[in-house]
């Protein structure tokens, strides 16, 4: 009688044993459906995702001749179409010229609206929706909502206090830039990265205060340039004390390119057949008081691109694909 009362007891052990493991099993698959649920929520300590700015995506221009502008930006600066989009009657709307994947010049079929022939300058977001939101929820004109740009990636639109168009996006996988990453990048392109874009404010103070809350940019040296994010990219306040004439918007409102030497540069544009059907196109060639050499050149349209070396020993931002 005793062995068996062993037996039983042995065996309710057993049983016992089974259903906690399961218990502890069943809890852990608790824990980790609640943690996934939470993280996906948001609320996971360190998990969501801050919308902010990461750099600058590009810089768009009106263009009073489409096939023009594309043999100075293509022809003359070695850059390359990466793709363009169509209106209804199939004529040509807006051309994508690749500076590297992430960052382009826009040229758009039309009439000037505002600020000479900018059309917009765009910077790229992790979160296009997170970013919408979170500047309107602090007083900013946006956009009613974010919307898909011509290209295909997500935008929206939002206006500094001087009135230039500011376009936030977030590129998607399968849009046209993220369907063309990898192409359309010239070995022999004039530069492989915009080292920062400028335009031409009314109030420098009211801008620093509106790119630094709204954006995060952070005032570098003087003020006059602002960096933006983690990355090597700027943005760049200019300011005249008089009234500016719609030429000093051509001149101020720029990108400019990062290139390694700017002399050998110059010297090889000088050398090119296409010099001869754009023979204003270099303006001006100087040294910056750090060493830095600089040359301006500019499109029919009299839009500037500045290209300048980088600082000393640095090649992230002349070598960036």
């Amino acid at each position: 009688m005793l062995t068996q009362y062993k037996s039983i007891a042995r065996n309710l052990r057993g049983e016992h044993q089974r259903w906690m493991t399961k218990l502890d099993l069943l809890r852990i698959a608790v824990f980790i459906l609640l943690a996934a649920t939470l993280s996906s929520a948001g609320w996971g300590a360190g998990q969501a995702k801050e919308p902010r700015i990461l750099g600058v995506a590009h810089i768009a221009y009106y263009v009073s001749d489409l096939d023009k502008a594309r043999a100075y930006y293509e022809g003359f600066l070695g850059f390359q179409e990466a793709f363009s989009t169509k209106e209804i009657d199939g004529s040509t709307r807006v051309v994508y010229i690749k500076i590297n994947d992430r960052q382009f010049i826009v040229l758009f079929v039309g009439s000037p609206e505002n600020h000479g022939y900018l059309h917009d300058a765009a910077f790229e977001t992790n979160d296009a929706k997170g970013m919408r939101t979170k500047l309107a929820n602090a007083g900013y004109k946006v956009s009613d909502k974010v919307a898909p740009d011509p290209a295909g990636d997500l935008s929206f639109d939002v206006t500094d206090p001087s009135g230039f168009t500011i376009e936030v996006v977030q590129y998607q996988p399968k849009s046209l830039t993220g369907s063309t990453k990898g192409k359309f990048m010239l070995e022999n392109r004039i530069s492989t990265h915009i080292d920062h874009l400028g335009l031409l404010v009314d109030d420098q103070e009211t801008s620093w205060k509106f790119y630094s809350d709204a954006f995060g940019f952070e005032k570098e040296g003087d003020g006059s340039k602002m960096k933006i994010g983690d990355g090597p990219d700027r943005f760049e306040l200019g300011h005249e004390k008089k009234t500016p004439t719609a030429a000093r918007y051509h001149v101020k409102n720029h990108i400019c390119l990062s290139v390694p030497d700017v002399p050998k540069v110059t010297t090889e544009l000088r050398a090119k057949p296409e010099v001869q059907t754009f023979p204003d196109a270099i303006a001006d060639t100087h040294q910056l008081g750090n060493g830095k050499n600089v040359v301006e050149i500019y499109d029919l349209d009299r839009n500037r691109v500045e290209l300048m070396e980088p600082p000393k020993g640095d090649v992230t931002s002349a070598s960036m694909k």
